[in-house]
């Protein structure tokens, strides 16, 4: 059994890492997976956020020349987002089994709507580029609230962020984008911490995660490219609308 748990895993894994190198999404195929092996609904949200955020760490490093310019910025938004992913971990550890269970099906499903409007927001940014910013404080505001989410929830943290950034300032998408990854880093950070030290997780599960996902990212950047991003994307949200049905009534 535990083999098979394993392969399962290991798939999803390749999988999501791939999917997240060209359309994002990959936590709609990792948290069911990992309930379907038979990790309970509050307890594989935690492991699924660990396991996630080695991503997000590679993500960071690897668009940090986009933050040039930005690092007075970036430094400002550690304590808002610090403090939002905190919040959002101590949300989650003090949310019942029951109630989180009773959750899923609308966070999925809201997860799934953001993968939806993910287009509409690039064509945000390219529209907003040159326009008027908002007031700072916006910006304070939806990156606490994007963070607290994806503390809490993980699936489609980068969608969130990137839209409530893109909103908020009149940078280019790939600026925009390195500012997304540093806020997920963070995030990521306070989620193995704490969710490490205080949660139950399933750490065999980590440890298949952590590298096939890395692996499936690295074939979906070379490979996954060429593939049209459309078909993919309204796959995922196909999945994920049929996911949350699923979850809602079993």
């Amino acid at each position: 059994m535990m083999l098979l748990q394993v392969t399962g895993l290991l798939l999803a894994g390749l999988v999501a890492g791939g999917l997240n190198a060209v359309a994002g999404g990959g936590s709609l195929i990792t948290y069911p997976t990992l309930l379907a092996v038979g990790v309970p609904p509050l307890y594989a949200n935690a492991t699924n956020g660990i396991a996630v955020a080695p991503a997000y760490a590679a993500a960071a490093f690897g668009s940090r020349d986009n933050l040039s310019g930005q690092r007075r910025r970036a430094l400002t938004l550690i304590p808002t987002a610090f403090v939002a992913a905190i919040c959002g971990t101590i949300l989650l550890l003090n949310t019942s089994h029951a109630v989180f269970e009773n959750l899923v099906p609308f966070l999925v499903l809201a997860a799934t709507l953001l993968m939806a409007v993910g287009p509409w927001v690039n064509r945000k940014v390219t529209a907003l580029n040159g326009g008027r910013a908002l007031h700072p404080v916006a910006l304070h505001i939806g990156v606490g609230l994007g963070c607290l989410y994806g503390a809490y929830f993980n699936a489609a943290l980068g969608l969130v962020l990137l839209a409530v950034i893109a909103m908020s300032l009149t940078e280019s998408l790939a600026r925009i984008g390195a500012l997304k990854n540093f806020c997920t880093f963070i995030v990521g950070v306070v989620t193995v911490v704490v969710y490490g030290l205080f949660a139950d997780v399933a750490w065999w599960a980590i440890g298949v995660l952590i590298p096939a996902t890395f692996i499936g990212g690295y074939v979906g950047a070379r490979v996954f490219q060429h593939l049209p991003e459309r078909p993919l994307r309204i796959g995922i949200i196909v999945y994920g609308v049929v996911l949350s049905a699923i979850l809602l009534v079993r």
